[in-house]
């Protein structure tokens, strides 16, 4: 009887595993079918480039303190193929200690502008300062392009953002990625995860009908939609908050991967202790059932696959605890001798291993990431601390702490 029992339980552990592995082996597929698309589509874009209207765009860069990784992205920004005179990158020194205004400045072609405001202080608060400013000056641009200080734009950044604006897209997410992937095994395991989360996953989602999510290192939106959707999100993952207001009012965020960014990362896992805890204790203001329910209800009431697929996304939880549920599954049916429940636990790590490879088939990555993949139960090992202790504590979900970084090589 008791076995019995623990077999059902079993049973039901794997099956709600089973439902989020399942949707992301499905966007996977997605991911990789549509990248061939875009293969055979390549020529006929190169063809129409020499027609593209240039929308004018405002470059924002947040920055708190960035005077050491601040003038690698304006440097990146200086050499975009892209017209000059269709762009304009805006510094906001946001309650600066540091010489960040004044490097701006130095420049001599980026407009600094300066907040100090100990109340309310962050990204968000930032954000949504600079977009009422320049409403009130009247500035006219037609998009606005957020950029974190501590990226690099490839030269083609704006160019793809402005083919995505001029097919009608009104929110648009870059692809962002490592900068120092071979540093260390953590800067290669932080590839994988950047790749799946940041392009296999808005790529499936999108090739599916449905939308990218918006993760905060560059997001870009037309001047029209922040009229209508003022940026009232201030915690600290201020983008996740931003990107459900939009969805909620059914707005499709489209994912361009041709609009390339890179971050310098952490080179240990300890210093990734600040990134992983802001990144995994974002504030969505309620609880994470109670928006799902709302964005179901309003997906099936208008029939919106984007409202109904953003459940699905919202509730499928981090990939360490999907493995980590796999792995246990295994030696659970081994030692009940529960034969239904061992064929489901491999069919779960089959479809984890086919998750992970879509973005190593799609990323092409160096020796480096998979060399690193021995370190990778240590780094499910952390990103589990992180997300069941870590995260939990109100004194790191709410407030910002610098990442450690080192100084990348010229």
């Amino acid at each position: 009887m008791v076995v019995q029992l623990l077999d059902r339980v079993l049973l039901v552990a794997e099956v709600a595993i089973g439902l989020p592995i399942l949707y992301l082996a499905v966007v996977s597929l997605a991911a990789l079918l549509t990248t061939q698309r875009r293969v055979w589509a390549r020529e006929v874009e190169s063809a129409q480039d020499g027609r593209q209207a240039y929308p004018d765009f405002a470059v924002l860069v947040p920055a708190h303190d960035e005077e050491l990784g601040l003038g690698e992205l304006l440097e990146s920004l200086a050499r975009l193929a892209y017209p000059q005179e269709r762009y304009t990158v805006y510094v906001v020194a946001d309650n600066c200690t540091d010489r960040t205004a004044e490097l701006a400045r130095a420049t001599g072609w980026v407009r600094v502008y300066e907040r100090y405001d100990l109340d309310h202080k962050g990204k968000g608060f930032a954000l949504s300062w600079i977009f009422q400013t320049l409403e009130a000056e009247h500035a006219g641009h037609d998009a606005y392009v957020v950029l974190d200080a501590d990226t690099v734009v490839e030269p083609g950044f704006l160019a793809a953002l402005a083919r995505g604006l001029t097919e009608g897209a009104e929110a648009l997410q870059a692809n962002n990625n490592v900068l120092n992937v071979a540093a260390s095994p953590s800067t290669a395991l932080r590839w994988l995860a950047l790749t799946l989360m940041n392009h296999v996953r808005p790529l499936g989602r999108n090739a599916l009908g449905a939308s990218a999510t918006l993760t905060g290192d560059c997001v870009c939106l037309s001047r029209e939609l922040v009229r209508r959707y003022p940026w009232r999100a201030f915690g600290v993952g201020e983008d996740y908050p931003y990107y459900l207001t939009l969805v909620q009012h059914g707005v499709r965020v489209r994912y361009v991967p041709d609009a390339v960014l890179r971050s310098q990362m952490p080179t240990t896992f300890a210093r990734m202790r600040s990134q992983d805890i802001r990144w995994e204790a974002g504030e969505l203001g309620q609880p994470t059932w109670r928006l799902a329910l709302g964005l179901l209800r309003a997906g099936l009431r208008s029939r919106d696959l984007v409202r109904a697929e953003a459940v699905a996304e919202l509730l499928t939880p981090p990939l360490s605890l999907l493995v980590f549920g796999s792995a246990l599954a295994l030696p659970a049916s081994l030692v009940l001798q529960f034969s239904a429940g061992l064929l489901l636990a491999l069919l779960l790590l089959c479809g984890l291993i086919c998750y992970v490879a879509s973005a190593l088939y799609l990323g092409r990555p160096s020796r480096a990431v998979y060399r690193a993949l021995l370190y990778a139960p240590g780094f499910i090992a952390w990103k589990l601390w992180v997300y069941v202790v870590l995260r939990r504590s109100k004194r790191h979900s709410r407030e910002w702490v610098r990442t450690s970084r080192v100084a990348s090589a010229k």
